[in-house]
């Protein structure tokens, strides 16, 4: 769903987008990173992606980026050499989790009894049925601290 709506975004401003009149660093700093990337990751600090809803935000933003530099699959350039000409540094699924970091920095420096902190320690009681486990929000956000190389005491800054 976010993918699609980055596509109608995209589209809004095609005219901006495909005009050779704008320098690349305009197209992919101002248009792209305030405009669709922002609507794309509308809410990012609460999702939990799993490896398919990462490989659809890659691969749309990949297809925006060659689309903006006028770039066909054919001309075989690499993606990472088409964002520093856009002047784009991260990509989209390390935003999404980097704006999860935040939020859970955010819980964490509210008050004991705070409804948001409440829910973060809640554990629900019973048992579920016979499979692998869901992960939970906060076990996401885990990962994806000890992947970055970083503490919970990091998140708290």
């Amino acid at each position: 769903a976010r993918a699609r709506l980055g596509w109608v975004k995209f589209r809004e401003c095609g005219e901006l987008l495909h005009a050779k009149r704008f320098s690349l660093k305009i197209k992919g700093r101002i248009i792209y990173q305030s405009y669709e990337q922002s609507a794309i990751l509308y809410g990012s600090e609460t999702w939990c992606l799993r490896e398919n809803e990462v490989a659809i935000l890659r691969r749309t933003e990949r297809a925006m980026i060659r689309a903006m530099c006028g770039v066909k699959l054919m001309d075989k350039k690499n993606t990472e050499e088409l964002m520093v000409m856009l002047g784009l540094k991260e990509t989209i699924d390390k935003l999404a989790k980097a704006n999860g970091v935040c939020w859970y920095g955010h819980v964490l420096r509210r008050e004991e009894d705070d409804i948001l902190r409440k829910a973060l320690c809640f554990k629900v009681e019973g048992q579920r049925r016979r499979r692998l486990p869901r992960k939970a929000w906060k076990n996401h956000v885990g990962d994806d601290i000890r992947k970055i190389g970083l503490k919970k005491e990091d998140a708290l800054i």
